[in-house]
């Protein structure tokens, strides 16, 4: 498999490749249900019209204008639900979020006012009607910084970033993270969103547009975004870039999807790609799946090392990671951290390994860490997710030590070893 392949292969999970993800039986149901959808596209697409000349009005600052816009957006169909609201500090002056829609700071705007830059370099008049802010200056990477420094220091309303760049499906992983919105304040508050329908309507696909975003927004019953707030994160002595990836890990961890090595560049490069070979998503990613059937020997034998220390992961998604990684060590590792998503694989009961004469293990149970055990397979999964990050570090270090050793202990039995648990640890 070409590099091509592998990253077409990672970054197609990424996003929704087409509107209707359901099957059938799905897209029946929406063919009976377009006469009424259309029906209420038409009429919500003039009370979007007077909203929008009500919110201009109003000030958003006041809790019952808020109120009176939520009312009137979930005639639109827009649903908010908000989580964990305790962490909100309405005077961190950066909010940090995820990309899912056209519509997230709308959403997130009916719970706390906000302001947001115009990235885009859109003409003057675009970045009234919006209600951005024109940040660019002398056209400079340096005086954007500068501006939107003075802009959070002028200001009592937090400035709405998504370092994303582009909308995903939210499902899988999150894209690497811009650095600017990192490198003008000492502190941010992570929000993450996400978003449900009744339906298998996807909100976003790989080759949409904000337009048809918003079509397929007012034309399904409704949408029920959830906002949930993380606690703020200090930046410390940390770089920009570092920082950006603390920030990341955290809101992956609360999604519970994992963090992509590829950036809204790379995905801007995967559809050109896409357009210029005339393909569509699904044949892409499909075609990068039937590429990875045939394995050279070399990795073959790593899936195989794999699948004996880890057999409630499947074969397909361990041949997946190894193309990527082509390393069994990092695959393993990505596995024991969480970074991997999988659905495991129902294993025979057999005799479980602490009566095999070895050491037992797992006898001990923390506040954090749930371990149980399911047909001869283990799961590993902490009760809460920690507020604190070296909270969350310890949860997953435990997490990963109990996995490795069970690991261990499945293989000295499976190859009859001479050996035991604690002459691996002396050694």
């Amino acid at each position: 498999m070409d590099s091509h392949s592998r990253s077409d292969l990672e970054l197609a999970k990424v996003f929704d490749c087409s509107r209707i993800c359901g099957g059938a039986e799905q897209t029946f149901l929406i063919l009976l249900y377009s006469p009424i959808g259309v029906i209420l596209s038409v009429l919500r697409l003039f009370m979007l019209f007077h909203i929008y000349i009500i919110s201009c009005v109003l000030p958003l600052n006041l809790a019952i204008c808020r109120g009176i816009l939520k009312m009137m957006l979930a005639l639109c169909g827009l649903v908010v639900r908000v989580k964990d609201e305790h962490h909100r500090r309405d005077s961190c002056p950066v909010i940090i979020c995820n990309y899912i829609s056209p519509v997230d700071r709308l959403t997130l705007s009916l719970i706390q006012p906000n302001i947001m830059a115009n990235e885009w370099g859109l003409p003057a008049f675009l970045s009234w009607l919006f209600g951005l802010r024109n940040l660019h200056g002398e056209n400079s990477r340096e005086a954007f910084l500068q501006n939107a420094r003075g802009l959070c220091e002028e200001t009592s309303m937090p400035l709405f970033t998504r370092p994303e760049g582009l909308p995903t499906s939210g499902k899988y992983a999150l894209l690497k993270f811009s650095s600017w919105p990192f490198s003008i304040s000492d502190s941010v508050q992570p929000v993450v969103l996400q978003a449900s329908r009744p339906m298998s309507i996807a909100m976003t696909t790989i080759r949409s547009n904000v337009l048809s975003d918003i079509f397929w927004f007012i034309f399904t019953p409704y949408t029920v975004f959830t906002v949930r707030y993380l606690p703020v994160e200090m930046r410390g002595e940390q770089t920009a870039e570092d920082f950006s990836e603390v920030v990341r890990e955290g809101m992956a961890a609360t999604l519970g999807v994992c963090c992509s090595r590829y950036s809204r560049h790379d995905s801007r490069e995967l559809v050109k790609r896409i357009i210029r070979e005339g393909k569509s998503c699904e044949v892409s990613q499909s075609s990068a799946r039937n590429a990875g059937q045939q394995l050279a020997p070399n990795l073959e034998a790593m899936v195989q090392h794999c699948k004996e220390v880890v057999p409630q992961v499947p074969l397909t998604v361990l041949r997946a990671e190894i193309l990527r990684t082509e390393d069994s060590e990092a695959t393993l590792s990505n596995i024991f951290e969480g970074n991997l998503q999988y659905e495991p694989e129902t294993q025979p009961l057999t005799q479980s390994v602490s009566d095999s004469g070895g050491p037992k293990t797992h006898t001990r149970a923390t506040h954090d860490i749930d371990v149980t055990r399911s047909s001869g397979s283990q799961t590993y999964a902490a009760k809460v997710f920690a507020k604190q990050s070296n909270q969350r570090e310890m949860s997953l270090s435990e997490r990963k030590h109990a996995m490795l050793t069970e690991a261990r202990l499945r293989y000295i039995k499976k190859h009859q070893l001479p050996i035991t648990l604690q002459d691996i640890k002396s050694s």
